[in-house]
């Protein structure tokens, strides 16, 4: 080691020089041992130093400029990492967490989109910026409630509402953005699409439940009658359901002819019983006039025939 290196180291890291003129640095035979700096503090003087340069003003810039061309070469992953980087070095920096939030918005990763917008608005002192941070982050909203609309019909409309909401804060800090003023316009009219839509299916779960109904009281009806007809069978002669009802046999009509037909006596008793009531009306009066006559008949021969006397 030659002496404009060491007098260059010690200028670097600090290394004190000897005083006086007559001794020379280094002296002859190489450094004096007592002067000779550490090994592990010239390394780690040297890693600071290179630390330094890397997290200078221009690095974190650069690494900046490299996410941002990563982004626009559509490489969202990677560019998120870059500004990773930039965000180690800069916590508090507003823009790379603007850019990043982009990124996962490309990625379709909208719940890390929306907190890093959040933070953006929150944390950033530009104005231009809070309403760019907005404005995403309306846009955010409206997309997820776009995808709930197959799931969630409730939680779309809700997802629109805080679209909406965004958006007329960005109007607040931007009035003449054109932008947010049509947006606005289009979430009412998918809001009311989405509440159409939950009224048709309301409807057909109404019609849906009537029909079941009406399907169900032939059914209902049914279980009653054949109740009804079980309580009238004689509890003691269960009848087999699958066993046909018996018929009753056909009488032969020619039998029913002869048993019916009566004997000669039958017919005059069957008659008598018959004309009960009549005839006997009529038989006290034959016998009364017969009995008259028989009278008459007797006083005639009375008259014209003595009677035999008996002395």
């Amino acid at each position: 080691m030659n002496v404009s290196e060491w007098h260059r180291i010690s200028e670097l890291f600090g290394v004190p020089r000897l005083r006086g003129s007559d001794q020379s640095f280094p002296p002859k035979g190489g450094t004096p041992n007592a002067l000779r700096p550490p090994p592990w503090s010239i390394w780690g003087a040297m890693l600071l130093v290179l630390l330094a340069v890397a997290t200078s003003p221009a690095a974190v810039r650069e690494t900046l400029r490299q996410g941002n061309r990563l982004y626009g070469d559509q490489q969202y992953a990677e560019a998120v990492n870059k500004y990773n980087d930039v965000l180690v070095e800069q916590p508090q920096a507003v823009e790379p967490k603007f850019n990043k939030a982009n990124s996962y918005f490309r990625l379709d990763d909208l719940s890390a989109a929306m907190d890093l917008y959040q933070q953006a608005a929150a944390e950033s002192k530009d104005m231009t910026l809070v309403a760019k941070a907005k404005y995403n982050l309306g846009n955010c909203f409206f997309q997820r409630g776009t995808k709930q609309r197959d799931s969630d019909l409730k939680k779309a409309v809700e997802d629109m509402e805080t679209s909406i909401a965004n958006w007329r804060q960005v109007l607040d800090l931007d009035p003449q953005n054109q932008k947010a003023a049509k947006n606005i316009e289009v979430a009412r009219l998918t809001i009311k699409d989405i509440l159409d839509q939950m009224k048709k299916q309301e409807q057909d779960q109404k019609n849906q439940k009537d029909k079941q109904g009406q399907q169900n009281q032939p059914q209902q009806n049914q279980g009653q009658q054949q109740d009804q007809s079980k309580s009238q069978k004689d509890p003691n002669q269960p009848q087999d359901p699958n066993q046909a009802p018996k018929a009753e046999p056909k009488a032969d009509p020619n039998q029913a002819k002869q048993e019916e037909k009566p004997s000669q006596g039958q017919q005059d008793k069957q008659q008598e019983a018959q004309a009960a009531p009549d005839a006997t009306a009529r038989e006290i009066i034959d016998t009364e006039q017969r009995q008259k006559k028989e009278r008459e008949a007797l006083q005639q021969r009375s008259r014209y025939q003595e009677v035999e006397k008996d002395w």
